[in-house]
């Protein structure tokens, strides 16, 4: 899993400003040219500092539909991302500790329109983010081991409606989460495990299902998401592999599918959305001589099989969302 740096950024930022040749050169962030593909659109956390537009469509060297970039952004260290009902995009600052918050239809160099930090908010390491359906953002503290939940359109130094937290959470350095049709909270650990909450779950409470165990395949995990029928798909950032499990696992439960091996081009996968076309895009942070990509697969998917779409010349991608 990866936990940010300004010297490690700025490192992947000066190395791959110099790559050239072999369609691997990368625009500086914040000069990148529209792209005239229309969307639908996925949006990327990358590099720590950037958010990038990107039609599902793409495939090959990266022209984004957009980028937020730059000083005024106030990004250090964007890990985690999602879009509300509104188009508003939620980016958690795993750097500093803050929770982002953009305007539809911004570029370029501009500020948050709501920021959440300060002592009374909770957050200590934030990386995952889901909104539920009365529009609180919940998110993933991976230092504090814990998820808190924030009023639609918290703003300020805010305290958080609802704290899942202690001992009995087994909540260990905690990254993806994601919710089902019930309002559902799945926890990815990196330590190896997902932890299940029920809806409304508050406090020091048990989780209602734990999936971890040998059988499991888990390894890392980071990203999680659930399609329509609460099957739940999982990026093992250590495993470089996605699997899948069927609805209301739990225990050690083997996945229902594993993608993984050489053909699949992941590589420490960190987010994972399922887009239009039932089709999964997965980030994928680090990338032996290709700067960081963004692999697409068919739900279908299974084994070491080529991913159907590759969209690369990125600094580091971690989050993603529709």
């Amino acid at each position: 899993m990866r936990r940010f740096s300004f010297v490690a950024v700025l490192g992947s930022l000066i190395a791959l400003a110099g790559c050239g040749g072999g369609g691997n050169s990368v625009t500086v962030p914040g000069t990148y040219v529209p792209a005239t593909t229309g969307g639908p659109f996925v949006y990327v956390t990358d590099g720590g500092y950037n958010i990038l537009q990107i039609a599902q469509s793409a495939n090959g060297q990266l022209n984004p539909a957009a980028a937020i970039s730059g000083p005024n952004t106030g990004l250090q260290g964007a890990a985690g991302i999602v879009r509300d009902a509104s188009g508003n995009i939620y980016v958690a600052d795993n750097s500093v500790s803050q929770i982002l918050v953009f305007a539809p239809g911004i570029a370029g160099n501009a500020q948050s329109r709501l920021q959440i930090n300060g002592s009374a908010t909770g957050l200590l390491g934030p990386w995952g983010l889901a909104i539920d359906g009365q529009g609180r953002l919940n998110v993933t503290n991976t230092t504090a081991n814990s998820v808190t939940i924030y009023a639609a359109g918290a703003n300020g130094n805010v305290a958080p409606t609802v704290t899942i937290a202690g001992t009995a959470t087994t909540l260990s350095s905690p990254t993806g989460i994601a919710l089902d049709s019930a309002g559902n909270i799945y926890v990815a650990n990196e330590t190896g495990s997902i932890t299940v909450f029920a809806a409304g779950a508050s406090g020091n409470v048990a989780p209602i299902r734990t999936i971890t165990g040998a059988a499991t395949g888990l390894n890392g995990p980071a990203g999680l998401c659930l399609d329509s029928s609460n099957n739940l798909y999982v990026a093992n950032a250590n495993g470089n592999s996605i699997t899948e499990y069927a609805a209301g696992a739990t225990g050690n439960a083997a996945p229902t599918t594993t993608i993984a091996g050489s053909n699949t081009l992941l590589s420490e996968p960190q987010g994972i959305v399922i887009g239009s076309g039932s089709l999964l895009f997965v980030t994928n942070y680090s990338v032996p001589h290709v700067p960081g990509l963004i692999t697409v697969y068919p739900l279908s998917a299974s084994g070491n099989v080529a991913p159907s779409q590759s969209i690369t010349n990125m600094l580091g991608p971690i989050g993603i969302s529709l």
